[in-house]
Parts: C-alpha cells; sequence; structure tokens
C-alpha cells in the first residue's frame, strides 16, 4: 500500500511542477479586464506616462494598479454599454508594420449563462514600450 502511495506521489510531481511554470508565465503578461467601469461609449486608450495611466483607472473607476511604467505602456479596451455580461476582449500581438505598431483585438461574446444586466466590458494590457506610433484595431 505504502508503494502504491508512493507511486501516485512521484507521479503527480511532475504535473504539480508544470503547472506551477504555466501559471508563472501567465502572471508575466500583465492584465486587467472587467464587467464593470465608468466607460459607457465603445473606444481605446493608450497610457505611456504615469500621468496617463492615473487618468485611464480614473476613467475605469477603480484605483490606478501600482506600475512603473518605465519601458512600458498600457493600451486600454472599452466595449461600451452592452445588454448582458460575459463580453469581453481579446488582445492580440503587437505588428510593426509601415512605421507604426499595431495592436489588435477582438471582442469575444457571451459563452453559455451571463449576468443579464447592463456591463461595460473593459481590458488593459501593459506592452513594451515603442518606438514608433502605436494603433489599436479590432479585428473580426
Amino acid at each position: 500500500m505504502r508503494a502504491l502511495l508512493a507511486l501516485a506521489l512521484w507521479a503527480a510531481l511532475p504535473l504539480g511542477a508544470s503547472a506551477a511554470r504555466k501559471e508563472k508565465l501567465v502572471s508575466q503578461d500583465l492584465q486587467w479586464k472587467g464587467q464593470f467601469c465608468g466607460v459607457s461609449v465603445p473606444g481605446t486608450r493608450l497610457a505611456k506616462t504615469p500621468a496617463e495611466w492615473e487618468a485611464l483607472w480614473k476613467e475605469i473607476g477603480r484605483p490606478a494598479p501600482a506600475q512603473d511604467l518605465k519601458g512600458q505602456m498600457a493600451v486600454a479596451v472599452f466595449l461600451g454599454e452592452r445588454p448582458t455580461g460575459g463580453f469581453r476582449v481579446q488582445f492580440l500581438e503587437p505588428k510593426t508594420a509601415k512605421e507604426r505598431v499595431t495592436v489588435g483585438y477582438r471582442v469575444l461574446p457571451p459563452k453559455g449563462m451571463a449576468i443579464q444586466a447592463f456591463t461595460q466590458p473593459y481590458a488593459v494590457r501593459l506592452l513594451p514600450l515603442p518606438k514608433l506610433p502605436v494603433e489599436l484595431i479590432e479585428e473580426k
């Protein structure tokens, strides 16, 4: 019985270590998302300075997370008012083309059951600060 228990514990170790590594990689991509904010009109924002970062979060209606924007910038997408919960933003990887950087995003519809209330979904992501102009583009 002890041998069986030891074998089961040994078999579970690599799985746990792998899951921990994956979780660490996800935490390096800093994103904030929510269903309720102070922005009821669809739009996008860029924040490259601490003042713009603070203003962005004031607009969202939440305290700004402590972040050093040195060498980074924030991109934000506001979906405006939606009739239910569950709508969300999926950021795509930035691309450089024609002397600008484009950050694509997709609007994903609700899956399954969703809160039946008006929502104002938003997403904010930190990215390395490029030297080129940045444009946010919705991709369908």
